[in-house]
């Protein structure tokens, strides 16, 4: 048992080592170095073939399976060949994720896209939120909390490279040595707020106008935007009194009472690759006005500075919450 341990382990370390042969030579940045734990690997490249069968540094799933003894088995793992295909038709060549200090950035072609952004404190609240809700048991949340810090210590990125149309120049990926993010502060071209207040039955109002008033005033049936007294009941036991999403240049950022979330981290240019890659890949004539309207409302979004903030019943006796700060 213990030689078949050995031989396993080896052959593991072995896959590996054939991998990052064929690997980048920058490793991944980490949000924390100290301690007994990190994880840092260069880019790890997989190519796709036009069937959408996977390899990396030259090895196929089943030539690792081999190699490992079938303790590595990612013989399943295919990409579905009209996805590939289309891909390669529009000219989409490579998609990266990077797993780094301040969360999972995304590139297309090389070009970077919004992406999730959090910190160590943004991650853990996450956990302790859903627990709390009633979303996660206490051991999975506590497994969470657990692996928090090995992910604030473990830098990935994967690329995944697709067949390169015919006459197509190669782009190359992006600049490993580059920093991931860009965040700009910008003027706002609007500004939206809406405080939305929650009584005890669940209706939602705004400036003392529930939408049971806009109701019984105007025909209006706004049912569908109160909620269950029993999740209100379990957000107070869970000490919620607010939440608030704000939107700015640099993104969208979540917040529970004071705790900030993970949030999706944008620029200008970011939403312009967005709607640039929605063009490339649905490039004909039925998406004409669907292109335009994405092309007419990314830059838009990115230029309104709006806050809603839903405030809900507190327990008897807690002291008030003040919203966060920008």
């Amino acid at each position: 048992m213990i030689t078949s341990g050995r031989i396993t382990v080896l052959a593991v370390l072995l896959v590996m080592g054939l991998i990052l042969v064929g690997c980048g030579t920058v490793p991944t940045r980490v949000a924390e170095e100290e301690g007994g734990f990190v994880l840092a690997l260069p880019r790890i490249t997989i190519d796709v073939d036009s069937e959408g069968m996977p390899t990396i540094a030259g090895l196929s799933m089943q030539q690792i399976k081999t190699l490992t003894f079938g303790q590595v088995d990612l013989t399943g793992l295919r990409f579905p060949k009209e996805w590939v295909n289309g891909f390669t038709a529009n000219n989409l060549q490579h998609i990266e994720l990077v797993h780094e200090a301040d969360g999972i950035h995304l590139f297309a072609n090389g070009k970077p896209m919004p992406h999730i952004g959090w910190t160590a404190q943004s991650l853990a609240k996450v956990g302790d939120v859903a627990a709390g809700l009633g979303f996660l048991d206490p051991r999975t949340a506590n497994i969470l909390r657990i692996l928090i810090p090995f992910a604030q210590r473990t830098g990935l990125d994967i690329a995944i490279r697709f067949p390169l149309r015919e006459g197509a120049e190669p782009i190359p990926l992006h600049d490993p040595n580059a920093p991931a993010s860009a965040m700009v502060e910008e003027e706002p071209m609007a500004q939206v707020r809406a405080h939305v207040t929650y009584d005890e039955n669940g209706i939602p109002s705004i400036l003392s106008v529930s939408t049971r008033d806009l109701e019984s005033s105007l025909g209006l049936n706004l049912r569908a935007l109160e909620l269950n007294p029993a999740l209100l009941e379990t957000m107070k036991n869970a000490g919620i009194q607010h939440i608030t999403v704000r939107s700015t240049a640099n993104g969208l950022f979540l917040w529970v009472n004071q705790d900030p979330l993970p949030g999706l981290i944008w620029s200008d240019d970011y939403l312009k690759n967005v709607a640039d890659l929605y063009g490339q890949l649905y490039s004909t004539q039925d998406y004409a006005a669907i292109r335009e309207a994405v092309n007419m409302i990314l830059p838009v979004i990115n230029n309104i500075d709006a806050e809603i903030v839903l405030k809900f019943p507190k327990a008897p006796g807690a002291a008030d919450i003040p919203l966060p700060t920008p």
